[in-house]
């Protein structure tokens, strides 16, 4: 008998620290989604650095535009066999400009163009991920704390059942083997809080490496999601995630880039012209002069070397138009896949928050009651202990995985529902 008392009080006790060392980790202030969301879009590097690339794109258009730097040139001519340039009998400066045929500088500013809007979509699609991931994270702490809280209070229980036992025995209208089952029972919830805590620091890392914090700073309490009544049709997500999503406009602009980059490759086919204009300083001799100059380069004598160029962007855009068929079609896949689970664990939620959740409860009180009165043995007891963990489990996972699911959505089609 003192040796199954002693147990008891070495199970209590580890219990009882593994819940001081859970609340020790965490602060007791709300951590709010909207503030978290707020943190993250300010100050995530990687979107921070899409920024970046978006803003870089930006300033290449004026560059595409741009003609070629002029250049300016000074000849000596006719200095003496000694290489002596300051003898030189006439000085020429000149003055030269490269004009791009006609067109040219044009599409160039095109493309430029659609590839700083591809930047800024990727910009868009870099938020939406990390904003998504953030989501997913938070939905992550709130689970593993909430099954924690769980936890505890199955401790709780798990004690006062077990006081009861002791009481029951110690007059005689319970046997040793209800103790024994007692422990068992603490033994196990002793042994799963390990992982749960674990469950709860890396989710608790990967928001705060989320948010740029320290990797093990501490977070406030994580509200319980809350569900939107009814989301548009699976049909109505799909098409507009397939105008919606970031990587469905990327493919779009790589298409449109391709063209453009084809009818250029054709335009480099026709020559481009130099204009030079020049001053000869005579020197000691009465008349100075000027002369004018024009120059083209000959591309037909490459002609092979254009047409490959052409042949090259007719390829890339071809499978830029295969890569947006397939981000298209990726996209319908997704939105399905998607609608279907977060519907699918709704479902689930509502199930055990409307009728599996009370009924669990109402027959825990139920048989707690008849194992007071001696009406139903300790199994009984335990059993319904069991049955109420499972229910809570599987509505809060059943919860957190609506939102997950919602936040893929939300992503997928660009807004928030």
């Amino acid at each position: 008998m003192k040796r199954l008392l002693f147990v008891f009080v070495f199970i209590f006790g580890a219990v009882g620290m593994s819940m001081g060392f859970s609340a020790a980790e965490e602060s007791a202030d709300a951590l709010l989604l909207e503030e978290v969301l707020r943190e993250v879009v300010a100050q995530n590097p990687e979107i921070l650095a899409a920024k970046g690339r978006s803003l870089a794109a930006r300033e290449r258009i004026p560059q595409a535009w741009a003609l070629d730097d002029p250049q300016f040139g000074i000849t000596r001519w006719e200095f003496p066999a000694n290489f002596n340039i300051l003898k030189a009998n006439e000085t020429w400066y000149t003055l030269s400009q490269q004009f791009p045929f006609f067109g040219k500088r044009g599409l160039r500013g095109k493309m430029a163009d659609l590839e700083r809007a591809a930047a800024d979509e990727e910009f868009r699609a870099v938020s939406l991920r990390t904003v998504r991931l953030a989501k997913q994270a938070y939905d992550d702490l709130f689970l593993a704390r909430k099954l924690l809280e769980i936890h505890h209070d199955q401790v709780d229980l798990a004690r006062k059942f077990s006081q009861i036992a002791q009481e029951k025995f110690a007059v005689g209208e319970a046997g040793q083997q209800d103790l024994l089952r007692a422990r068992m029972e603490l033994l196990n919830l002793s042994n799963a809080v390990i992982t749960l805590e674990q469950e709860r620091e890396s989710a608790a890392a990967r928001l705060n490496i989320l948010m740029n914090r320290p990797v093990s700073g501490l977070l406030g309490v994580p509200q319980a999601p809350t569900l939107p009544s009814s989301i548009p049709e699976m049909e109505a997500l799909q098409g507009d995630a397939e105008e919606t999503r970031s990587e469905n406009r990327i493919g779009a602009l790589a298409v449109q880039r391709g063209e453009e980059a084809i009818k250029l490759a054709k335009r480099d086919r026709f020559p481009d012209l130099t204009a030079e204009v020049g001053f000869m300083d005579m020197h000691d001799r009465e008349h100075n002069a000027w002369m004018a100059t024009v120059r083209i380069n000959i591309p037909w004598v490459n002609r092979k070397k254009y047409d490959a160029r052409i042949r090259e962007n007719e390829a890339e855009q071809s499978r830029a138009e295969a890569a947006y068929r397939s981000a298209v079609n990726e996209s319908r896949f997704k939105i399905k896949d998607l609608w279907t689970r977060f519907e699918a664990s709704k479902r689930l939620a509502d199930l055990y928050q409307d009728g599996i959740l009370p009924l669990a409860e109402q027959s825990l009180e139920s048989a707690l009651i008849g194992y007071q009165t001696g009406k139903n043995d300790f199994l009984t007891l335990i059993d319904a202990q069991r049955n109420l963990k499972e229910a809570e489990t599987t509505y809060f996972r059943a919860l957190a995985d609506a939102d997950k699911r919602l936040a893929e959505l939300e992503e997928m089609v660009g807004r928030e529902f």
